[in-house]
């Protein structure tokens, strides 16, 4: 949904996310991450320290713009409801990707504190409990949502979808930005890859 479409309350979020999520970045770059605080970040974005942790968990989180990752009921139907076959792997990974993209609630890119994940390893371990907290999520969710096809097909589904976060992974190796832009060559190549590998396993 787009941002002049949304309710008043919303868009305050949202503006509130960025600008905790902008202050976290320019301190950082100016001071370091760990001469940064959380009373500093709510000072530059205007808000009280409490109302800081309304929006992120610590201020990692504020520099990544991260949160708690939500699930595309939509997407989860599509991968659900896909005939085995190539076409299913396609869809498990656009469902991962949306997964992914929605931990980054500040708005934003990817590229816009790269820099600071290569610097800080904090950071970069901060985005891998991301990563894992929301694919064990994913993964509660299709066991809630498929158990009445049997445990064959709840596993057959949690291991397309652990396959699908490892192609994410492979094709971030080739362009770091691939969470930006889920048209990205290297994506589509990164499928036809794993999909060749399978096959020659077989």
């Amino acid at each position: 949904m787009q941002y002049s479409n949304l309710g008043l309350r919303e868009r305050q979020r949202i503006d509130t996310l960025k600008s905790l999520r902008t202050a976290a970045v320019e301190l950082v770059r100016e001071n370091g991450l760990i001469d940064t605080t959380v009373a500093e970040i709510a000072d530059r974005a205007g808000v009280s320290r409490r109302t800081f942790f309304n929006y992120y968990a610590c201020k990692e989180d504020a520099v990544l713009g991260a949160g708690p990752a939500n699930i595309p009921d939509d997407l989860v139907d599509d991968f659900l409801n896909a005939p085995p076959g190539p076409d299913r792997l396609t869809r498990a990974v656009d469902l991962v990707i949306a997964v992914a993209a929605s931990i980054r609630q500040g708005g934003g890119l990817h590229a816009d504190h790269r820099e600071l994940v290569i610097t800080y390893p904090q950071l970069a371990e901060r985005m891998q409990q991301h990563g894992a907290s929301a694919q064990e999520l994913l993964s509660t969710n299709i066991i809630e949502r498929f158990h009445d096809a049997g445990p064959d097909a709840v596993n057959k589904a949690r291991a397309t979808i652990m396959l699908a976060g490892t192609v994410l992974r492979f094709a971030y190796k080739s362009d770091p930005d691939v969470l930006d832009n889920p048209d990205s060559p290297a994506l589509a190549e990164a499928v036809s890859v794993f999909r060749k590998s399978f096959k020659d396993l077989l």
